[in-house]
Formats: structure tokens, sequence, C-alpha cells
């Protein structure tokens, strides 16, 4: 008969969660404040793309993905509130909504080829039209995503820079590329002059 060997159980600590530093954490929400701002129809079609940039930065310099997502979600919940955007309920958030008791627009022409509508269509004249609009519509959108995206990334990454001293007027500044030796175009352009 075998003899039993004890099972020998260990217990592995869990990692802390992580949190963004005060400046870090304000830094980014300033940058998603203004990304949000500029985003068309409203703040919300940038929510994700920011919150997947930030969350996709924070995970390249090691953080665990959990706690990248949480920190993600703070900074974007909190440029959202800064920027006033109010949820709409789902009612609102259809797209054929206008405000109550007004009248939804009646069409009387395509509104993607300009040709007459059929009696039985209230938008396009066809499938193909249908089609058509549907995915202008989603590579406009894919767009802007990946805009926003690649904006919150950015801002993540200039944050994690070590601030650098210009070697045009010798004041400090954050790199927003790899190479970049001067915090402005003036300092740029004031050692061009020297130099030339």
């Amino acid at each position: 008969m075998l003899a039993r060997t004890p099972i020998l159980s260990i217990r592995v600590q869990p990692a802390p969660p992580r949190r963004l530093n005060k400046d870090r954490r304000r830094a980014l929400i300033d940058k998603l404040t203004e990304i949000m701002q500029a985003a068309e129809p409203t703040p919300f079609a940038a929510e994700g793309p920011c919150r997947t940039g930030v969350r996709q930065s924070l995970c390249l310099q090691g953080w665990q993905w959990a706690y990248a997502d949480a920190a993600a979600i703070d900074v974007v919940s909190a440029a959202l509130s800064i920027v006033g955007a109010k949820r709409p309920n789902w009612y609102e958030g259809q797209p054929e909504w206008t405000q109550p008791g007004a009248l939804p627009i009646l069409r009387e022409r395509c509104a993607r080829c300009g040709k007459p509508l059929p009696e039985e269509n209230r938008l396009w004249c066809s499938d193909v039209c249908a089609h058509a609009a549907k995915m202008d519509r989603q590579r406009q959108r894919w767009g802007e995503e990946a805009y926003s995206q690649w904006k919150a990334n950015k801002a993540a990454w200039i944050e994690r820079q070590p601030a650098r001293r210009c070697e045009g007027c010798g004041g400090m500044f954050k790199p927003k590329r790899k190479q970049q030796r001067f915090c402005c175009y003036v300092c740029a352009a004031n050692d061009r002059r020297a130099c030339g």
C-alpha cells in the first residue's frame, strides 16, 4: 500500500489594487474631458473608445486587466460628469426620437439617394440604400471610435513620460513624441534661426 503524502496548501496573497496617483489622474481626466467635449453627437460617443484606450495603455505598463479597467472607468466617469453628460432614457436613445409633442419628419424622398420613396418605406427607397446608409454610419463610427481611442491612449502615454528640459528655453515639459526636444514651436523656431 502506498503511503499518503499530505497535501500542503499554499496561500498566495492577492496583489494590492493599483490606483493612479492624484496628478496623473487629474491630467487624464482633463484630457478625456477635451476629447468628450469634441465628440459628436454626444460625449457618450467617446466613452467606450476612451475607456479602451486608457485601459490598453495601463495594461501595457504592466497593470492587471481588472485594475486597469477599474482605473479607466474611474477617469472616464469623472470626465463625463465634468462635461455634464446626462444619460438619455431608452426612449430618447432611439434614432427616430423627437421632442415630446413634436411630429416626426415625414419624408417624400430617399434619405440616401434622393429618389421618391415607395409608399411602404419611411427612409430609404430600397434595401440597397438602407444597407449602404448603415455601412456609411458604421464606417464613420469606427473612425470616430478609433480616433478617440488613439487620443486617450496618447494622453496616457504622455502622462507617464518623465519631464524633460527644453533645449531652447530651459523649461521643463512633458514630451508628446519620443524625440521631442523643445517645449513649443517658438523654441524650435528660435533654435533653427540660431543654426541657420
